[in-house]
């Protein structure tokens, strides 16, 4: 009745809320030896829509969109009863694998991180820092069944008294009258949660990085960011099908490396690469195979995240006078994930794997105000500066489509 992809993907915002940089905007600039920088970053998106493995959108709940079929409605009558409706439907030309509707479906998310940052100038070239994000989450959905033109004929050849099966045919009608129901009555007996509204809040993956600035002069700048994602956030439910993992439950090593080139007239264009490797390790999953996706069990399997690649280059527009601009332009690769061990079938490792690769381009767009140049003249008491992005996704492949809202606010001391 399900697809062996996930009702909702993984967001991969871990990483993007946990991390030192304000996606297309990195820069080299470090923190002067004994400055402290308090930055709290909120990002902010809603979502319904999806892309699929060739990049077209679809909505978030199409796998929904299953058909019932005939076999599906007699499976759990008694062997008997069974066999004299499907004896009654073939009689009239009907198959046990032909429609008689289909499930409709609407899933909506909302995910809102708030993610406290500390860093500290340990010398004049070398910035530590720690993000801490903290998650809030909801999903709605809204399942509902529509019988098509077949159900309704076989729902009048069973209601003609003549061909003696009304009784048959008020428990047929009652059984489409319940089917989704039914269906939930099949997740809850498989120790899956009903397909009803979610929430949740904690903490996500905390990241700890250092960063280095190698290079600062009139015309470039050159700098390094190495670090650790850890695994101290809430990992996917596999019995909750609209669940949003709040961590990917591993440790997993990054380094980037950025580089300014200033031009005139106070723009300067920026170029970054980040490449994170996340480590092996142990999770609960569902032991799905391509034709079974309900009634299956539990294991926990060992696996290996698939690494991913960041990048992106921006412009920006900072004058001395405080005002703090720019465009951008972000792409995330992510590969697929690979599960191991003799605790999960050939068959299950497959759909476990199927899809789990993804891609992201994105345009972003930012702007702001600094009081860092006003202070550094003397003209203002307190360094601080308000930022607000908004991130654009372009086109995706296996992600859902997540426009994404951020504003920062940045104290200096």
């Amino acid at each position: 009745m399900f697809s062996p992809r996930p009702i909702i993907a993984n967001l991969v915002l871990c990483a993007l809320v946990g991390s030192t940089s304000a996606f297309a905007f990195e820069d080299t600039k470090v923190l002067p030896k004994g400055v402290r920088n308090l930055s709290i970053r909120t990002v902010d998106t809603r979502f319904n829509q999806t892309t699929d493995p060739s990049g077209a959108s679809e909505p978030l709940a199409h796998l929904l969109y299953q058909d019932l079929t005939f076999a599906q409605v007699v499976r759990d009558d008694t062997k008997l009863k069974g066999a004299q409706l499907r004896g009654f439907m073939l009689q009239n030309g009907i198959q046990d694998k032909d429609s008689i509707g289909s499930f409709s479906a609407e899933i909506t998310g909302h995910l809102t991180v708030i993610a406290p940052i500390m860093a500290f100038g340990i010398t004049s070239k070398l910035t530590l820092a720690l993000a801490t994000p903290i998650y809030q989450a909801q999903t709605k959905t809204n399942v509902g069944f529509v019988p098509n033109e077949r159900a309704q004929n076989l729902m009048a050849l069973l209601a003609k008294p003549e061909n003696a099966q009304i009784a048959n045919g008020r428990e047929a009608a009652g059984k489409l009258n319940d089917a989704v129901n039914r269906l939930n009555n099949k997740l809850a007996n498989n120790n899956f949660q009903r397909l009803n509204a979610w929430n949740s809040s904690g903490p996500g993956d905390a990241t700890l990085a250092a960063k280095y600035q190698y290079i600062d002069n009139s015309a470039m700048g050159l700098a390094s960011t190495t670090g650790v994602v850890m695994p101290t956030g809430r990992r996917k439910d596999p019995d909750v099908l609209n669940d949003i993992p709040f961590g990917e439950g591993v440790w997993a090593p990054f380094a980037q490396i950025a580089v300014d080139e200033k031009l005139p007239q106070q723009f300067t264009v920026n170029q970054y690469a980040k490449y994170t490797l996340p480590l092996p390790g142990q999770k609960s999953v569902r032991t799905i195979t391509y034709d079974e996706l309900v009634e299956v069990g539990s294991t926990n399997a060992r696996f290996k995240e698939g690494d991913k690649i960041d990048a992106g280059t921006s412009l920006r527009y900072d004058p001395s006078f405080g005002l703090v601009s720019g465009i951008g332009y972000s792409f995330l690769h992510k590969y697929g994930d690979v599960y191991r061990g003799d605790g999960v079938s050939t068959d299950s490792k497959k759909a476990l794997q199927r899809w789990t690769d993804q891609t992201a381009h994105n345009a972003e767009f930012m702007l702001g105000y600094s009081t860092v140049p006003l202070y550094q003249q003397g003209r203002v008491p307190v360094p601080f500066s308000l930022r607000a992005s908004y991130v654009k996704q372009l086109a995706g492949r296996n992600m859902p489509i997540t426009n994404l809202a951020q504003f920062d606010f940045d104290l200096f001391f």
